[in-house]
């Protein structure tokens, strides 16, 4: 919990970060003996941006602003920066969506104050309530990828519910929040204008369903492993890859359950219940590894944990059956960035390279290309069920760990005008978006596990492409000294450059703004001429 004072003189101090401790003891009531107290220790850490003249009080005790520390140590003519000025700290961040929002009324005098939370928190924001203020604002977002939730108080309080590893984080997040809060060109209505509200939905949405995700904690790994089983054959949950199975934009979403063996086959509707999964078939049963796990019908497990649904036009459906439909204008990917490339030798119909590098395949073609253009420190095949996909391209650059992700898919015999060709190759590059968050290592770890799988499934042949396991140890080991930055490549030869449609461009561009604004990372597309 932090709070901001300005001043125009110096601090004085030689270090500008103070901490200590303070003791408070206070008799305790409710008809205890008086000779007991209650003794509460409080940490307190002072920090002054010498650069911004802005001092920052950090307080375990979370309903003080400290007017009399920031006086004492600034001076009687320092400021707080407090009221609409310090819901500046919400600019800057891609997708934000307020989770909680609390109401003052200056009319109503039964009703004062009211608290706002997941669809209702458009009334957070109505224009027709100018007798209303905000007293909070919470919100979730993405931060040049890295996914955050910040909130902000009129009282001049702004905080995160995450974690500093140090002093020198904090302090390097109190100065990005410091420029945000004396840029007096932030514009507060385009920031809450641009808010993402979570829709209740009580039927399907008339949108394409692009892809299918499993909840993220499936892959950064409850302590109990997930296994899906049908037909006495099992697969771990992230080895089973969702595909889906009808692109109509009515009736029930149409989505299976695939791995090399099998093939589930699910619906997903809405009823008086809200968004409920269902089989269209034989169901599967989900069995955990833990000592007192009973297996579960895959029904009643996705119907606990549910997935992502994906949508065309940058759209989603949450895990709580919510839309969230960012609320900007749609407009086309600009053709002139499109990529063509020959594709001579390519057999259009044939998308993996398979372990016996078939060279007339679309996935070879492009692994050639990279190595060709690119610099890797390894290029692996991870093409099967559950890739995070069907290429991908590791380089430690300095500070920065470079992660291609490149998705293939094939076409017909020739390019054209078909929006289908890119329904599945979208989906893919969205869910692919998820692997930025944190430190990548749960990426590295799955890349490493499918190698296994991948070097005994053929025969010892090896998935890299370029480097080996020794590299991807050395890349695992530093890890998490090093900042993502992540690029995201469609190889789909059935896009002809020269006569795509807005509906297929308009079809990227949802890809591309969903990958951009989650990852901070840059987005490719190789077609046709």
């Amino acid at each position: 919990m932090s709070v901001s004072w300005t001043t125009p003189s110096p601090c004085g101090e030689d270090s500008p970060v103070a901490r200590f401790v303070v003791e408070r003891r206070t008799p305790v009531r409710c008809g205890a003996p008086q000779a007991l107290e209650q003794v509460v220790y409080e940490l307190i850490v002072l920090y002054f941006d010498t650069t911004r003249r802005l001092l920052y009080i950090h307080g375990s005790e979370k309903s003080s602003i400290y007017k009399e520390l920031a006086e004492a140590v600034l001076g009687q003519d320092s400021e707080l920066i407090n009221g609409p000025r310090t819901y500046r700290v919400l600019a800057r961040l891609d997708r934000l969506i307020p989770t909680n929002v609390g109401l003052k009324d200056a009319r109503d005098h039964f009703t004062r104050f009211s608290l706002h939370v997941g669809s209702d928190v458009s009334q957070g924001f109505s224009t027709a309530q100018e007798h209303k203020s905000q007293t909070h604002i919470a919100a979730s977002g993405f931060d040049n990828g890295d996914n955050v939730s910040v909130s902000a108080a009129s009282s001049g309080r702004f905080w995160s519910p995450t974690t500093a590893p140090s002093l020198k984080a904090w302090t390097d997040w109190c100065d990005r929040q410091g420029t945000k809060l004396l840029d007096g060109t932030i514009n507060l209505k385009r920031i809450f204008d641009g808010f993402i509200i979570p829709e209740d939905l009580t039927e399907r949405p008339p949108h394409v369903l692009l892809g299918v995700q499993w909840p993220w904690h499936v892959y950064t790994g409850s302590r109990d492993r997930l296994t899906l089983r049908y037909e006495d054959t099992g697969y771990t949950l992230t080895d089973v890859e969702f595909e889906v199975d009808d692109y109509s934009p009515t009736g029930p979403f149409l989505f299976s359950l695939v791995t090399g063996a099998w093939r589930v086959a699910y619906q997903a509707d809405y009823d008086a219940k809200g968004l409920v999964y269902r089989p269209r078939g034989q169901d599967a049963v989900v069995v955990s590894s833990g000592p007192n796990a009973r297996p579960r019908a895959l029904e009643e497990w996705l119907n606990a944990y549910k997935p992502d649904l994906f949508l065309e036009g940058d759209r989603l459906i949450d895990s709580e059956g919510k839309l969230l439909n960012p609320r900007y204008q749609r407009r086309p990917f600009d053709a002139a960035l499109l990529r063509p490339l020959d594709w001579q030798g390519v057999d259009f119909t044939k998308e993996s390279q398979g372990p016996e590098r078939l060279t007339d395949s679309i996935q070879y073609y492009v692994s050639a290309h990279l190595r060709a253009t690119g610099s890797f420190d390894i290029l692996i095949d991870d093409d099967g069920a559950g890739e995070a996909a069907d290429l991908v391209g590791l380089k430690v650059n300095g500070p920065y760990l470079d992660v291609t992700l490149v998705h293939c898919k094939y076409s017909k015999s020739t390019a054209g005008k078909r929006v289908k060709d890119l329904y599945e190759v979208c989906g893919q590059a969205v869910r692919g978006a998820k692997w930025r968050r944190g430190d990548v290592l749960p990426l590295l770890q799955r890349l490493h596990d499918r190698a296994l799988k991948y070097a005994r499934r053929h025969g010892g042949v090896s998935p890299y492409d370029i480097g080996g396991a020794r590299n991807l140890f050395a890349i695992r080991d530093q890890a998490r000294m090093l900042r993502p930055r992540f690029h995201t490549v469609i190889a789909q030869p059935g896009l002809q450059a020269g006569i795509a449609t807005d509906d297929q461009l308009l079809l990227l561009a949802g890809a591309e703004k969903y990958v951009r604004d989650t990852t901070a990372g840059d987005f490719t597309v190789y077609c046709s001429p």
